[in-house]
């Protein structure tokens, strides 16, 4: 294969410093992250309510969860809270709870 052709490269002596190709990487990831919203004083005094209300009374809720680039659901019956570090456990997974956007605890049917 003569090394001089088309292009003047071989198409296998293409290549990219792990440096720009890392950098490439981090920038695309970055570029989608969500900021975290900030709810008012009122609204959070009113979902801590509603998730003591479930965690007292067993009820199962539904919670819009905060995430870094898409928000998620996470559907369930609080079994433990964590005052000290402001957290739940919901569906086999701890939630802070300043991540918690919305709160539904109607009637959830499965």
């Amino acid at each position: 294969m003569k090394k001089l052709t088309g292009n003047g490269l071989w198409e296998s002596s293409r290549m990219m410093l792990f440096e720009h190709r890392d950098a490439i990487i981090e920038k695309q990831g970055t570029m989608h992250k969500q900021a975290h919203p900030l709810l008012d004083e009122q609204q959070a005094q009113w979902i801590a309510e509603k998730i003591s209300d479930a965690y007292q009374n067993k009820r199962q809720i539904q919670l819009l969860v905060y995430g870094v680039y898409d928000h998620y659901t996470v559907r369930g019956v609080i079994s433990r809270i964590n005052t000290a570090n402001e957290r739940l456990f919901i569906s086999d997974t701890w939630i802070n709870l300043s991540d918690v956007l919305e709160i539904d605890t109607d009637e959830i049917t499965e």
